[in-house]
């Protein structure tokens, strides 16, 4: 890094998950910014609470565009207030290349497993994969076919998420949309870990969970696509409720910055709830 430059690094991943990145990223930052309580050891750490994807899916920053359901051939109704009501049973998933390199030995959905949730799903509604990679031959009539600019609308209308991706679990999760993901990562991450058992808003299995993954599945459609979504948007509040609006501290950080930093580490340290009030 050039001298005399500020360096401010985004990190949510646990050290343990991305060795590499702590090693030879972290020492040479002035501060790394993560989720409050994800395990550093790195002094530099400055905690927040919220999560890297409330930074563009904060109800402040962001505004679904019901025009997705158009362009996806979802069938919906408006209610009198003219707001998205009654849309069509519809699941999206997404399969990860994990290229990446803390990607090295993970193991996400199986291609069995893959076409037994399609399977599944596609009983209850439309199914719409996103892949990191050329999509198999045999998910290509669901391959998804809208402008990248909607997908988070798409997500937030959606019935479930289901997939190996970390990143989309926790936007659904966020947006209210129930999220079921399957990897070698589950259990390792922090923000995933408290955005399930803290607000219970998405779920992880590892793949020889398998079997306990398809009877979630099923547990979460037999509550019917309008019930899940009412439920699901009640955990999304008390999620909201208790996280900030993470691109307006980073804005404020950056304004203030290094005094900023101190104040936030104070804050911290003092378990000053009040301070965190000015970016909800």
């Amino acid at each position: 890094f050039p001298k005399r430059i500020s360096t401010i690094l985004l990190d949510d991943d646990n050290d343990e998950v991305e060795p590499l990145y702590a090693r030879y990223g972290h020492p040479f930052a002035d501060a790394v910014l993560s989720p409050m309580d994800t395990p550093r050891k790195t002094e530099k750490v400055i905690y927040y609470p919220a999560y890297h994807e409330l930074a563009y899916l904060h109800p402040k920053r962001f505004v679904p565009d019901a025009s997705v359901l158009d362009d996806a051939g979802i069938r919906y109704e408006r209610d009198a207030n003219g707001e998205v009501a009654n849309v069509e049973p519809y699941f999206v998933m997404r399969f990860n290349a994990f290229k990446a390199h803390h990607d090295v030995g993970v193991v996400g959905l199986t291609i069995e497993n893959r076409c037994r949730m399609v399977q599944l799903l596609s009983q209850h509604g439309k199914v719409f994969i996103t892949t990191e990679r050329n999509i198999d031959d045999e998910f290509l009539p669901y391959q998804l076919h809208v402008p990248q600019n909607k997908v988070h609308s798409l997500l937030y209308y959606a019935t479930m998420f289901v997939g190996d991706s970390q990143t989309m679990t926790s936007e659904a999760a966020v947006l209210g949309t129930p999220s079921i993901r399957c990897n070698t990562f589950v259990g390792r991450i922090h923000y995933l870990e408290e955005e399930e058992h803290r607000y219970g808003l998405t779920y992880g299995f590892r793949p020889e969970e398998s079997e306990a993954m398809f009877q979630k599945v099923e547990e979460l459609l037999a509550m019917g696509g309008a019930e899940l979504k009412a439920e699901w948007s009640k955990r999304r509040d008390v999620l909201l409720g208790e996280k900030i609006d993470y691109t307006a501290f980073q804005v404020w950080l950056i304004e203030n910055w290094p005094q900023s930093a101190e104040i936030v580490r104070k804050a911290n340290e003092t378990k000053d709830a009040e301070f965190w009030w000015r970016f909800r």
